[in-house]
């Protein structure tokens, strides 16, 4: 198992090879080398690493202030400056990028080490606050919406409402930026002739890489049991929250994650006075789990379209 990935930008490369070292005996990931602020920047482009560990004087027209002013515009990365000196003037420019740490060179092991550690933590802990608050503010819009359609009025008002693409867009959009969610697919359930549940999918709303799947003919009236789900339906109809990834699911019941190009997703029902109207489905085209306050977000948005559609 590899460790955080840290990028380092040092223009003496005795230095800059020795903070490799240091780095891999930390159990560290040495994401590559540069050793000036423009070559740095592009490597960051291509790399993501998860902190960047960046000398104060570089040589070439970008110093690594001018280097970490860029990424903290461009990049949602940590920067911890490595510096044998520093005058007042240099170090209030520093300030003003946000900088996790500072470590004077030459570095105490154990110093870079503690300073590393504090800064991911600050780090995650901030994209956690982000998050929530994007999420608050994600909940709050649909609320809103809820209180603008719920006060237009409707030809059939003993019939569940039936929105147009654009309305669903403006409720599911906020939430699944804000969950960084790949797609987000409504499902509407209705007995056949036998009782049982029959599913299609009526709405779907998807980030810029995903493929629409609305108008596939096999997300058109299918049944639990034919995508090898029954399981699912079960929970479903308890009001289970249901949460699966490619891998932790046996090969018969992947169908479903197949058609809809993802690899995770969570699925929630949807009720309308008490009973269930649907199924509403938050995919992802990579494999993750949802945390607590996700899923509550999630719940939310499925009793505030249960309750608008009522």
């Amino acid at each position: 198992m590899t460790g955080p990935a840290i990028f380092i930008v040092e223009d003496e490369a005795i230095v800059a090879s020795d903070i490799k070292e240091t780095l891999i005996s930390l159990g560290y990931t040495a994401a590559g080398i540069a050793k000036s602020g423009e070559i740095a920047l592009e490597k960051i482009r291509d790399t993501r690493p998860d902190l960047i560990l960046m000398d104060i004087h570089l040589a070439g027209e970008m110093d690594g202030v001018d280097t970490a002013g860029k990424v903290h515009a461009l990049y949602d990365i940590p920067v911890i400056y490595l510096t044998a000196y520093a005058d007042k003037i240099l170090l209030d420019r520093a300030k003003v990028t946000e900088p996790y740490g500072y470590v004077v060179k030459p570095y105490d092991e154990r110093e870079l080490h503690s300073i590393i550690e504090m800064a991911l933590y600050k780090h995650q802990v901030e994209r956690e606050i982000k998050k929530r608050d994007a999420i608050l503010f994600a909940v709050s819009s649909a609320v809103e919406w809820l209180l603008r359609i719920s006060r237009e009025k409707t030809s059939a008002p003993t019939e569940p409402r039936v929105f147009k693409p654009t309305d669903i867009r403006d409720i599911l959009e906020p939430i699944g930026l804000a969950l960084d969610a790949g797609s987000i697919s409504i499902f509407r359930s209705q007995p056949d002739s036998q009782g049982s549940a029959v599913l299609s999918m009526i709405y779907e709303w998807g980030c810029p890489e995903y493929h629409s799947c609305l108008y596939k003919p096999e997300l058109k009236a299918f049944t639990w049991a034919s995508m090898g789900l029954s399981k699912w339906e079960q929970q479903i109809a308890t009001g289970e929250v249901v949460s699966a990834t490619m891998t932790n699911i046996p090969k018969e019941e992947q169908t479903l994650f197949g058609l809809l190009g993802v690899k995770s997703g969570v699925m929630l029902p949807i009720y309308i006075q008490d009973n269930l109207w649907g199924i509403i489905g938050f995919f992802d085209q990579v494999e993750r789990s949802r945390s607590p306050d996700e899923i509550e977000a999630l719940r939310i948005t499925a009793n505030l379209l249960g309750a608008a559609m009522g």
